[in-house]
């Protein structure tokens, strides 16, 4: 006779055991729980409460995560891209989305982070690489804040995440170009914002501007104001990230002919993710022949160049969009530029000006 399967959740009993009752309570996966109770009345109940037990739906972590990402959305509030962005980072945590989240214990979970740490990702035209040390530990604290929820819920009885820690040591700040780097660079973007190039002047926004990726991308045509020379950012991950810039010189033709006949609702870069912002500020550097660096080092190019400057620290934040100006100066500005604030070197500095010209403020 065939063995029942031992993923079958199941109640054994009662049975007369010494004068007494005993019940077995067997769990997915073969584990048992044994009761032994004094009169068959209350081993009866127990086996009714157990069978209860085992006849309710075992809720999945696609299931739980479908909750999750319902709560960010309406009652947390966040906009549609960080719901997904989130989505996404924990469909690549969890290798499989039906596991029952009664399964998922501390062995299991810390084996993920473990796999995590060693998988790659694909670069665009330069092979698989390793996910870097920033990724994994913060999808690592996405992921706990998600079971912490779980267990708020009643899902979970424990954070099979707790204890957990992070692996390696966070890098603080993203190369930056040299100044003379820079002007080859944004001597590039111009060529091509010159021809209309959309992907350019989104780049130049970074460097010019200290924008976000995220900023850039979700900026609509009524955003762009007083014939071109402010943009307002209204949403943001941050408070103060909901500010409104001045748009350089250089920038705003470029921009008002993007907008030119086009709804106030449109986007002025169409609909494009963050990664098209990245990969045009590293296509450029290619181009250009300079060191190839991320968006973020452009931004914090823009910081450094800013403090340098003599702009006050608070102004720099503002701008960034930043809460504290710990943020800017621990990842952003260089550490020699916030000593340099005699030199006076801007944007203008980029363009081979000697007087300090205009940066982006509030």
């Amino acid at each position: 006779m065939a063995r029942r399967r031992n993923d079958t959740a199941r109640v054994l009993g009662p049975y007369r055991y010494r004068n007494r009752y005993r019940i077995i309570h067997v769990k997915r996966g073969g584990t048992r729980d044994t009761y032994v109770v004094e009169t068959k009345e209350e081993a009866r109940r127990v086996a009714k409460t157990l069978q209860v037990e085992c006849d309710r739906p075992l809720t999945t972590i696609f299931e739980a995560l479908k909750g999750y990402l319902a709560y960010m959305r309406d009652d947390k509030g966040n906009k549609a891209t960080s719901v997904e962005q989130t989505r996404l980072k924990m469909s690549r945590f969890f290798p499989n989305l039906y596991l029952p989240l009664c399964d998922l214990d501390h062995a299991t979970a810390a084996g993920y982070y473990a796999a995590l740490r060693t998988s790659k990702v694909r670069g665009k035209g330069h092979g698989d690489r390793v996910v870097s040390v920033d990724y994994h530990r913060n999808m690592l604290s996405e992921v706990r804040t998600f079971l912490t929820w779980c267990v708020k819920k009643q899902l979970l009885a424990t954070n099979p995440l707790a204890g957990v820690e992070g692996v390696g040591r966070r890098r603080h700040g993203k190369e930056q170009l040299r100044i003379d780097e820079a002007r080859k660079w944004l001597a590039k973007a111009t060529e091509h914002a010159d021809r209309g190039t959309p992907g350019a002047i989104a780049a130049m926004m970074t460097l010019l501007m200290g924008m976000r990726c995220i900023e850039i991308i979700s900026r609509v045509v009524r955003d762009l104001d007083d014939d071109g020379r402010l943009l307002w950012i209204p949403d943001s991950k941050t408070t103060k990230g909901r500010r409104t810039l001045v748009i350089p010189d250089q920038l705003q033709s470029y921009l008002r002919q993007l907008v030119a006949g086009r709804a106030a609702t449109d986007k002025i870069f169409g609909d494009h993710d963050r990664d098209w912002v990245r990969h045009w500020v590293q296509r450029l550097c290619r181009e250009a022949g300079v060191p190839v660096v991320t968006a973020h080092g452009q931004r914090g190019l823009h910081a450094t160049l800013a403090v340098e400057a003599g702009v006050t620290s608070r102004a720099v934040a503002d701008a960034l969009g930043h809460e504290s100006f710990k943020t800017t100066t621990q990842s952003y500005a260089q550490p020699g530029g916030v000593g340099l604030a005699q030199q006076t070197r801007v944007l203008t500095v980029l363009q081979g000006g000697k007087e300090p010209g205009k940066i982006a403020s509030t």
